[in-house]
């Protein structure tokens, strides 16, 4: 009976997880495009919504890895750090970037179909 428990625990918190994603996707959905529909708050510049993301997600990265210790650091040499992590998070910028450019010219149900397909932001 304790295996059938424990079972069940692991399904429900996976349908926990998913729900948190799900609803937290559609916050910041929801959220971008209040900043950038030009009928709503008209922010124009879909770039600095972008470095404002990142800035976060470094943040958010760095409290976890140096301060909490969530994660054990890794060491890594400049070139290993320059041909695996830069590239990486080049193209997640202009991911963000065009994404949140698309905020502008598409309605929030459109850009949730797409969205909830994937685990990018």
């Amino acid at each position: 009976m304790a295996a059938q428990d424990s079972v069940t625990r692991k399904i429900a918190l996976s349908y926990f997880y998913v729900l948190v994603w799900i609803v937290l996707s559609f916050s910041v959905i929801v959220f971008n495009k209040f900043i950038l529909d030009k009928k709503l708050y008209n922010w124009p510049y879909p770039i600095s919504l972008t470095m404002i993301h990142m800035a976060f997600c470094s943040s958010l990265a760095f409290l976890l890895v140096k301060v909490l210790r969530v994660v054990e650091p890794i060491s890594m040499t400049t070139h290993m750090y320059l041909t695996s992590v830069v590239p990486i998070g080049a193209l997640y910028s202009l991911s963000l970037w065009f994404s949140n450019s698309a905020y502008i010219y598409l309605s929030v149900s459109f850009i949730q179909c797409p969205s909830s397909r994937c685990a990018l932001p």
